[in-house]
């Protein structure tokens, strides 16, 4: 079972009016949303406004990669918004990772931070292709070990990786699994897993995208959703 406000809600679309015929059918009080690239880069600001006084609380994912001062002043502006979690690219080393941390303290002590290890989309041929060695669970582990260092609050993760990330990081080690889905179809993600398996597994957020905004009937697939949260 779903505690609310478990799961996150993907607005994979280019403008608040297209985002807003999915989250008319949602209850602020049992769902969150993810906003990303695709939207925030088109909307700006004002979508994280907009929803966060309809009572929503907003996972902004944009997976901050730069230098650490640029990355320390974009997350300030970003928690100056009142969004509920923002992530970064773990990629980006020990001194970004740092000037994130610095930001989200001194903006909002409550807000999460989290970071991003390695892309669902990627699997281990593509890895390789790119020049990384390590098997994934491999590469996952060291950059969830610098989250862990840096004092984020977790990682983004696949679902088949959270049972030995809670195990070797701790129960309160946040683990934010996209590529959910009710059925097991793949989509785009390479590492995605059904929602009864990521609940399973350990994963303390589970991100739902096209399994809804793609739904013949939206307002039923919610309602199918509803019946996991307690």
């Amino acid at each position: 079972m779903l505690n609310p406000k478990q799961a996150i809600v993907a607005l994979d679309f280019n403008s608040y009016e297209e985002a807003n015929k999915l989250t008319k059918y949602l209850d602020p009080e049992k769902f969150r949303l993810k906003i990303g690239k695709q939207l925030f880069s088109n909307e700006g600001p004002f979508i994280l406004d907009k929803f966060h006084k309809e009572g929503f609380e907003i996972f902004l994912d944009l997976k901050l990669h730069d230098i650490p001062n640029t990355v320390y002043k974009a997350l300030k502006n970003i928690y100056g918004h009142g969004v509920w979690m923002s992530n970064i690219h773990l990629l980006g080393g020990k001194e970004m990772i740092n000037a994130a941390q610095k930001a989200r303290l001194e903006s909002n002590k409550e807000a999460f931070l989290i970071g991003v290890t390695i892309l669902t989309s990627l699997d281990e041929t593509q890895l390789k292709l790119i020049g990384f060695k390590d098997k994934v669970p491999q590469l996952v582990k060291k950059l969830a070990s610098e989250a862990k260092n840096a004092l984020l609050d977790g990682v983004v993760c696949s679902a088949q990786e959270a049972k030995e990330l809670k195990k070797t990081f701790g129960k309160d080690f946040v683990l934010v699994t996209p590529g959910i889905r009710i059925n097991s179809q793949k989509g785009d993600q390479s590492r995605v897993t059904t929602l009864k398996e990521a609940i399973n597994y350990g994963s303390d957020y589970l991100v739902l995208g096209r399994e809804i905004s793609k739904a013949k009937d939206i307002p039923q697939m919610i309602k199918n959703i509803e019946s996991y949260i307690i």
